[in-house]
Formats: structure tokens, C-alpha cells, sequence
């Protein structure tokens, strides 16, 4: 049984002999001990066909592949291939582990490999591989909404991701800008939405790895709910997504549009754990290949607006909790008139703080 599993992960998964070795190592007290032998063969290797869990990891991790080899392996695991809309369809034999994670170590591990195999201004634009792995950022964020939703209970979805939080013991970080996230179809009046990246600050056990604000949730600031494309697909009886542009509503384009993004790089926002020459997040995530054609299409239906500090209308209203709290005391129909008092002070001031921080400054 153990010459075929480990026949079958070197011809079919294509792992090379370190991550063999690491399976071994992981297996071998069974054996020792000669208890339930059979019973841990299949349990380690039913580990090795989900992604992400921790046998996988384990061997992932030791794989002495180079970095871009690692990266193309899961894709094929994965059965990650581009359909006719530009839209990455995952058909393999593997799928994600469902303990998996927002602060995982494969995600650290897979980001790390995305920075070694990708380094400089070209970014994920290089190739056909870095055209897969940006479409990708959207399945992992499938998996963490899904995570989310399935193992906490609350009012809210942004309720059931603060509790996470509290048991990883992980804070959030709500400080990046949420511009590209606030797309409309209209005149822009005041933010909709707000940002929040998980952790705030890099948790990582491993020096060669960091998972700062790596994960990322779009809320609704009235709802406190994701704003997400994958609450606008729709999938098939064989599992793919339908990914005709024609398809999809105004209403589920807005969502595509302003939908979350999984970060390859690490974004600042207004944290100084970054030295001044690290641009990852721009090159491997916000310079990014080209979207599918639904997203495509959503992002033409709905603009982002510019950001204060280049004379345009957006100011994150949202940088801290307290903020949400006090901005959603303000009556809707008063809500306009007082973001545009917020947004003067921001242009007057050349700073951002908040509406909470406005209104203490003010």
C-alpha cells in the first residue's frame, strides 16, 4: 500500500523525492508503534490530495523544487486552466483542505514562493504561469469566505471574522485604502464599503516567511457583510463557474467589481513594517495580468473614484473601529453633506484619520 502511495505521488502529483521523504517521515510512528497502520496510509494520504492541509504543507514546504516548479505543481494539482472568458477554472483531482486557514502556513509558503519565482517590476506579467496565479488570488479567496462563514456563528459576516480573529489571536488591519473598492456606476458620493487585511502585522513562525495583510475581506459598512464575486456566481453541475460576461446583472457586476483580493505582495496602508523599497504589492498584485472577462466588464461598469490626496473625491472613512461605529450613527440622508465636511478636512489636512478621528480632531 505504501509502494503504490508513494508511486502514486511521484508519477501522478509529481512531488519530487524530499517531499517523499517528508510523507515518509510523517507516516513512520505509525508503523513504529504498529497501530492502525493501514488507517494512518490513508489518512496521510488523503491529507496529500487536499491542499493545504498539513501533511500537504508539510511536504510542500520541504519540496527542494525550484520556487516557480512548486507554484505550476499546485496549479496542476488543482486543474487550474483558463476557460474562453479568461476565467481560471479549477478541474483536478485535488481541492483545498477544509481546516485550511486565513493565516496558514501553505499561504506563507505559496506567497514566498510567488516572491522568489516573480521578483521585480514585470511582476506576475511575465509568463502564462503568472497569468494563472493572479486569476488564482480569486479561488483562495473563496476558501477563506467559505472558512469564515462555515466555522463561526454571528450577526454578521464581519461579526464571524472578528471572532477568527479573536481566537488566532490575529488583529485586523483596516488602514489600507479601500478605493478600488468603492467602484460606482454614478457620481461618487461617500464610501459604501471598507477594507480589512488579516494580520495586520506579520505572525509568521518562519523568518523566510510573512503573512502580513495577506488575506482580505471587502464589508459593507451598512450591512457588515462581504461584498464578494463569488456571492454573484454562478456554478455548474461539473463544478465550473459560469463566466459569461452576459450573464451576470448590474447588481452582480457591482459585487465582481468591488469584490476582496488575495495579496501575493504585502500592502503598506499606514503600518511601518516595510522598508521604503518594498513594492511588492504593487508589482505582484495591484500591476496585475489581465482579469477574466466578467471582471472585465464589471470594472468598466463600475469606476473607481480618485483618492483625496490627488484632488479627487474617496477618503477612507474607515480606519479603525471606532470609526465604523460612529459613522454609522449619521442618518443616511445626512451622510453625504457630512463626508463632504470629512473630505475637506482631509484635503485641508494632507492626513486620512477616519471619521472617528475627524470628529476627534475637528
Amino acid at each position: 500500500m505504501l509502494k503504490k502511495q508513494l508511486r502514486f505521488l511521484q508519477k501522478h502529483d509529481h512531488w519530487d523525492q524530499a517531499a517523499l521523504k517528508i510523507y515518509l517521515k510523517q507516516i513512520q510512528p505509525a508503523f513504529v508503534k504498529q497501530v492502525s497502520v493501514f488507517q494512518r496510509l490513508a489518512e496521510s494520504f488523503e491529507q496529500t490530495q487536499q491542499v493545504g492541509s498539513e501533511v500537504y504543507t508539510q511536504m510542500y514546504v520541504g519540496s527542494q523544487l525550484k520556487a516557480k516548479k512548486k507554484l505550476r505543481l499546485v496549479l496542476r494539482q488543482l486543474g487550474a486552466v483558463v476557460d474562453d472568458h479568461g476565467f481560471l477554472q479549477l478541474l483536478g483531482t485535488h481541492e483545498f483542505a477544509r481546516n485550511l486557514v486565513l493565516h496558514a502556513v501553505f499561504y506563507t509558503a505559496f506567497r514566498a514562493d510567488v516572491w522568489q519565482a516573480y521578483p521585480g517590476k514585470a511582476g506576475l506579467n511575465r509568463d502564462a504561469l503568472g497569468q494563472r496565479l493572479h486569476l488564482f488570488r480569486s479561488w483562495i479567496d473563496l476558501q477563506n469566505i467559505r472558512y469564515i462563514r462555515q466555522n463561526y456563528t454571528g450577526s454578521t459576516d464581519f461579526a464571524k471574522l472578528q471572532k477568527y480573529a479573536t481566537t488566532a489571536k490575529i488583529p485586523l488591519d483596516l488602514t489600507t485604502s479601500a478605493a478600488f473598492h468603492n467602484r460606482s456606476a454614478q457620481v461618487f458620493r461617500y464610501p459604501q464599503n471598507m477594507k480589512v487585511q488579516i494580520s495586520a502585522a506579520n505572525t509568521a513562525a518562519s523568518s523566510n516567511f510573512n503573512n502580513a495583510r495577506m488575506a482580505e475581506f471587502i464589508i459593507d459598512l451598512d450591512t457588515r457583510n462581504f461584498v464578494s464575486e463569488w456571492d454573484a456566481y454562478c456554478f455548474e453541475s461539473d463544478g465550473r463557474v459560469d463566466s459569461d460576461p452576459q450573464h451576470y446583472s448590474k447588481k452582480q457586476l457591482y459585487q465582481i467589481a468591488n469584490t476582496e483580493s488575495f495579496n501575493y505582495g504585502i500592502p503598506k496602508g499606514q503600518q511601518h513594517d516595510l522598508p521604503a523599497k518594498d513594492h511588492t504589492h504593487y508589482y505582484l498584485d495591484v500591476k496585475h495580468p489581465f482579469d477574466p472577462q466578467v471582471r472585465q466588464l464589471a470594472t468598466q461598469a463600475f469606476r473607481s473614484p480618485q483618492v483625496v490626496t490627488i484632488g479627487g473625491p474617496y477618503a477612507d472613512l474607515i480606519k479603525r473601529l471606532p470609526d465604523l461605529v460612529s459613522w454609522q450613527k449619521i442618518p443616511v440622508s445626512q451622510r453625504n453633506a457630512v463626508y463632504q465636511e470629512y473630505l475637506r478636512f482631509c484635503a485641508k489636512t494632507g492626513s486620512v484619520p477616519g471619521y472617528g478621528g475627524f470628529l476627534e480632531q475637528r
